[in-house]
């Protein structure tokens, strides 16, 4: 296969030397070449028209009785057909990696709103002790709190770390009436927000965390 198929001066130098009218594959061709790599979509549409003016060339009748140029523009639909194949991965793989990262913010976002809410609850609940569990994940942490830790909340501290396998044990939990914040017992860790921070056991000599509200 030609390794040029698909450049702009190949394709311009051959007609020229061969006499051969162009009937848009030239400009295709120069587009294809500027046109920037993440554009997947752009690119499959910009593949596809060099494809079919190739084609069309090839039923000219002109053309049809040209070896060198008929097989030139072979070369280029083989390597119009490679290169479609390729940016069908590479757009599947984008799609795909787009997809994750959107549903990992509607994770994190989900999750945010429930610990906070969850906190609201505790603040109301008249010195009840609830369980926590926090998760430490590669590129972030995350602290769960629910009157009973389950394997369904396990799940979602894996989903909003990002695959984060490190849990903590079982811990409880409460609000104290004058204090800033919830009281995580044996812990040494902190939530600002509802993000997780670790912290110096010192920063805490006796109450291990705080959940600020």
């Amino acid at each position: 296969m030609n390794a040029n198929a698909l450049s702009e001066n190949g394709w311009k130098a051959l007609i020229g030397k061969q006499r051969i009218k162009d009937n848009g594959l030239q400009r295709a061709l120069a587009d294809y070449q500027k046109s920037d790599d993440d554009d997947h979509a752009g690119k499959l549409k910009g593949i596809a028209k060099i494809n079919q003016l190739a084609a069309a060339l090839q039923n000219n009748k002109e053309v049809a009785g040209n070896d060198a140029v008929v097989d030139y523009l072979d070369d280029v639909q083989d390597a119009a057909n490679a290169e479609q194949r390729e940016i069908a991965k590479a757009k599947m793989t984008a799609d795909k990696a787009e997809a994750e990262a959107e549903k990992q913010e509607k994770a994190e976002g989900a999750y945010e709103a429930k610990l906070m809410a969850t906190l609201n609850k505790l603040k109301s609940s008249n010195g009840a002790s609830y369980e926590f569990m926090f998760c430490d994940g590669q590129d972030q942490c995350a602290v769960i709190v629910a009157p009973t830790i389950s394997a369904q909340h396990k799940q979602q501290l894996m989903q909003v770390t990002g695959g984060g396998k490190r849990f903590s044990k079982l811990g409880s939990c409460r609000f104290e009436e004058g204090k800033e914040g919830t009281i995580l017992e044996g812990g040494s860790f902190a939530v600002i927000g509802a993000r997780l921070w670790r912290s110096p056991a010192a920063a805490f000599p006796n109450k291990g965390a705080v959940l600020e509200p």
